[in-house]
């Protein structure tokens, strides 16, 4: 019924919702013609730590509905259609693969890309980013099989008896854990009561509790045998040329974030950084790319648009400080004064903001974020590494820094 494979996680306490502003699922680059919408769903504010994989706990919500109503199926076994058909021909999806002809002329995914803008590539970093944590999830949970296989075998008892040793009576989940997740998740339940759904809820509950127990386990027999995980943490390449930054230019560690200057979450995200810097200041180098939440913050392209013009006087940084601290003034003349208050030749800042200078900047900015997945400010990304939950704490920031920096090391 629930996925096979998820992230550890312990469901106490309940996992803070992230801390990002979001537009809807419709957003698009204001450049982009043709509104192909995929119906996403919400996410879900899942109860459960802050290491639960969103796509399991999506999968386990569709599963929970799916249980509920009495439909389900097996997707991995079909034994009756097995063979039965032959496979599709291969789908044309390469940039030079001919999609259509007229006369004579192929048209290809080139020719596409206005109508489709980064649709494609948002989708394809998704099915990477998916297929990384399912490869990842799948070789912890072979490590840990064949860690408590051998364990059980060395004290001559069975793996399933060396299970309920480690689990006990641990897993359990009470009745104020089971009515929170339903509480939290009911938009993607199906419209179901709580009394038809609560059972499968607490399964679900209790077997997360019992797959955390199992990979602590493992992870103290870990320890004691020769195991390493060479899997590396999935990542992103994001191009950087010519974007703000600040830091050494040879610094081991990279730290990208798409922001909105009229985003409450990225305002708050500001001090975070201002710790970063002060605690690794020749470790990390800072690299800021606009993403401008056009549909909810009418004032956030010109404040974009505006630091840019001042980065042209080498004053990014302290715009920066400036637009998020008075954050509540970014309309045209508010962008005017405060770049005059920065000491700014004015002529020249005039000119630049005027003239929509930095307009296809800022879309290619737009365009880099979406095909990287990011759907919400602020986006942070540690050497490719998306971190996630917006304005997260200093302490999670430092410590993907401090892998980073071991990994480094090495």
């Amino acid at each position: 019924m629930f996925p096979l494979m998820q992230e550890r996680t312990n469901p106490r306490p309940c996992a803070p919702a992230p801390r990002l502003c979001a537009p809807s699922p419709q957003l698009r680059p204001a450049t982009d013609p043709l509104r192909i919408e995929p119906g996403a769903a919400a996410k879900p504010v899942v109860s459960a730590g802050p290491r639960l994989a969103v796509g399991a706990a999506v999968a386990a919500l569709a599963a929970l509905s799916l249980a509920a109503i009495g439909c389900g199926t097996d997707a991995t076994s079909s034994p009756g259609r097995r063979g039965s058909a032959p496979p599709p021909p291969p789908v044309a999806t390469g940039p030079n693969d001919a999609l259509a002809v007229i006369d004579g002329v192929e048209v290809t995914l080139a020719d596409l890309d206005a109508l489709l803008g980064p649709q494609l590539g948002k989708m394809d970093i998704d099915y990477q980013r998916e297929r990384h944590q399912l490869i990842e999830n799948a070789t912890r949970r072979h490590v840990r099989d064949r860690l408590l296989a051998a364990e059980a075998e060395g004290r001559g008892i069975s793996t399933e008896a060396l299970i309920g040793e480690v689990v006990g009576d641990k897993a359990t989940a009470s009745e104020e854990e089971v009515r929170s997740f339903y509480l939290q998740n009911q938009a993607q339940l199906g419209g179901r009561t709580f009394e038809s759904i609560a059972p499968q809820i607490r399964d679900y509950l209790q077997g997360q509790v019992r797959e955390t127990l199992l990979e602590d386990y493992a992870e103290e027999l870990a320890v004691e045998r020769d195991v390493e995980y060479v899997l590396g943490a999935f990542r992103v390449e994001l191009d950087l040329a010519g974007a703000p930054a600040t830091g050494p230019d040879d610094a081991p560690i990279t730290l990208v974030e798409f922001s909105d200057f009229e985003c409450p979450y990225c305002k708050s995200f500001a001090p975070t950084l201002d710790q970063v810097k002060a605690s690794y200041p020749d470790q990390v180098r800072i690299v800021f790319l606009q993403f401008p939440l056009r549909e909810i913050h009418p004032n956030a392209q010109k404040a974009a648009e505006a630091s840019l013009c001042i980065h042209e006087q080498d004053k990014f940084w302290e715009a920066h400080d400036l637009f998020f601290a008075e954050q509540s003034a970014l309309t045209a003349p508010d962008l005017q004064q405060k770049a005059e208050r920065l000491g700014l030749d004015m002529a020249a800042f005039n000119a630049c903001f005027e003239s929509g200078k930095y307009v296809d900047s800022i879309e290619a900015d737009l365009r880099k974020g979406f095909e990287a997945g990011v759907n919400g400010t602020p986006a942070v990304f540690i050497n490719g590494r998306p971190l996630p939950g917006g304005a997260v704490p200093f302490q999670m920031v430092a410590e993907i820094i401090d892998e980073e920096l071991e990994l480094a090391r090495r």
